[in-house]
């Protein structure tokens, strides 16, 4: 999987890490070796088909994806001035982006461990999505919503522009409006419809005023990112009988954390409606926050970590 280095960039690497997952999962063909065990070229293959939904088919509308590129593949690592002087390439079609993400420089800039994939990643999206797109029609306040939050951290924003490639405030199905038609409606947008990869947060375990809705638990794909104290991770499921919408029956889901420096495989056997005799709520002081994140969805659940250390 991908692997982060420093702190900050967790909530887009874990969510192209889904997509990378997604696309292997197709690949697959319902074979779980399909997903775990895989040579570098299907991994580096599955990494630009991610890169190009989330880019063209999501923050594009399937029509266009814009691009940000240093002028000089020498400017690497770039340093804050040269930021500021990014060219736009322009791509018409999937297949055409999908080609020179695969070129020179492009897979440089993007896929060098030492290069700037992160940074050129958020302003391609954000080039392509349009910033006027995303202050007028996306974030419930202009003012206010933006990509990068407090301590430089990951925004919901952010991730809904590149899963639904619309930069929402929220998590829930839809929109609410709040507000009278005398004194004029204050309308928050949420999820738009069933997501291609799911999401889970601590916060809804927490009771802290997030609704994680059904068309983002019940993602199309097996594949969900977890969003725990701040930090962002991954969770997947390889039986092709998942359903990614249920949440009744027992399922076995992998976990990975691209930046736990993983030396082995984490799988979780989750069995919903069983959850441990000491345990009241499976929302206890103390409890495994990735076990809380999953009781969001799959209520009640035993989580099995067998035999791999909590993450508490």
């Amino acid at each position: 999987g991908l692997q982060q280095v420093e702190g900050g960039s967790c909530g887009v690497l874990a969510t192209v890490q889904a997509f990378l997952l997604k696309s292997l999962l197709v690949r697959s063909g319902g074979s779980p070796a399909g997903v775990l065990e895989v040579d570098e070229k299907t991994r580096q293959e599955a990494l630009v088909e991610a890169l190009c939904e989330i880019l063209f088919r999501n923050a594009g509308d399937n029509k266009k994806a814009i691009v940000l590129i240093p002028s000089s593949a020498s400017a690497v690592p770039l340093n804050a001035s040269q930021l500021r002087c990014l060219q736009p390439a322009h791509f018409s079609s999937y297949e055409q982006l999908q080609f020179h993400l695969n070129q020179r420089p492009y897979r440089d800039f993007f896929f060098n461990p030492s290069g700037c994939g992160v940074p050129l990643l958020l302003y391609s999206l954000v080039w392509t999505r349009g910033v006027h797109g995303i202050r007028d029609n996306d974030v419930d306040d202009a003012k206010t919503g933006v990509m990068i939050g407090s301590y430089g951290y990951c925004t919901q924003e952010l991730v809904n522009l590149m899963v639904f490639g619309r930069a929402y405030s929220n998590v829930f199905d839809g929109s609410k409006r709040l507000g009278s038609a005398q004194d004029g409606w204050y309308v928050m947008q949420g999820a738009p419809r069933r997501a291609p990869v799911g999401f889970l947060s601590l916060f809804e375990a927490k009771n802290d005023c997030i609704e994680v809705g059904s068309r983002y638990k019940g993602p199309a794909s097996p594949v969900w990112v977890v969003c725990a104290e701040s930090h962002y991770s991954v969770m997947f499921a390889v039986d092709p009988s998942v359903d990614p919408r249920d949440s009744d029956r027992p399922l076995e889901l992998y976990y990975f954390d691209q930046f736990g420096r993983q030396d082995q495989r984490i799988k979780l056997t989750v069995t919903p409606r069983q959850l441990p005799g000491h345990l009241t709520t499976g929302f206890e002081e103390g409890e495994s926050i990735i076990d809380q994140c999953i009781r969001t969805k799959w209520k009640q659940a035993d989580v099995d970590w067998n035999g791999a250390e909590k993450i508490l």
